[in-house]
């Protein structure tokens, strides 16, 4: 039992999950007014930040009504919007997720970023538009590529899960081949068990 308790481990290990000691650096792209869309994320070197995060990428708030201010958080990839100490989640609209993977895939380059967060808040129901240039691209399968690989990057105010809620971003992970690696993962942890049982 003690065996697959730790191959399972290690299997989390190579997959690169997101563990609670995660720290980025969020700030905001100046010039064109609120909400100063997209912000950037600099995940801090260390050994949480998972291999396949980029060094630096551009995001978008989920939550409408949640503030934050620029600078380091703790942060946490989920695949729900949520809440600091009070179990409630909610659920990650495919349509956000469809629009943040067109935007990451160029498909939405000609789209001011503020159009495009508002049009991210539209779609997560909160109170605001769609812009029609949007709604034209999520409905086409090129430009939605990856699209079910986007999940919810939690920032917190003290400790993960339990802290303050401070923002919800947009993060595109590398499912399938952190599935992959995985595997490989179990299969080398097999091998050693093998090898001295």
């Amino acid at each position: 039992m003690t065996k697959r308790v730790f191959a399972v481990v290690l299997a989390l290990f190579f997959c690169g999950t997101a563990g609670a000691d995660l720290y980025v650096n969020i700030s905001t792209t100046s010039g064109g007014g609120w909400p100063y869309s997209p912000y950037i994320i600099t995940p801090n070197a260390g050994p949480d930040v998972p291999v396949w995060m980029p060094a630096q990428f551009d995001t978008f708030c989920v939550e409408m009504n949640q503030t934050f201010s620029p600078g380091k958080y703790r942060a946490t990839i989920d695949n729900d919007i949520l809440y600091g100490g009070d179990g409630l989640a909610d659920l990650l609209s495919d349509d956000v997720k469809k629009i943040y993977a067109a935007y990451l895939n160029g498909a939405l380059s000609g789209i001011d970023g503020n159009v495009v967060q508002r049009s991210v808040w539209g779609a997560q129901g909160y109170t605001w538009y769609s812009d029609p240039a949007i709604n034209a691209a999520i409905t086409d399968t090129g430009a939605i590529a990856g699209w079910n690989d986007v999940k919810v990057l939690n920032l917190w105010g003290g400790d993960a899960y339990t802290g303050v809620d401070r923002q919800s971003q947009l993060v595109m992970t590398p499912v399938p081949g952190a599935v992959l690696l995985g595997m490989i993962g179990l299969g080398l942890a097999g091998v050693k068990f093998r090898r001295f049982a």
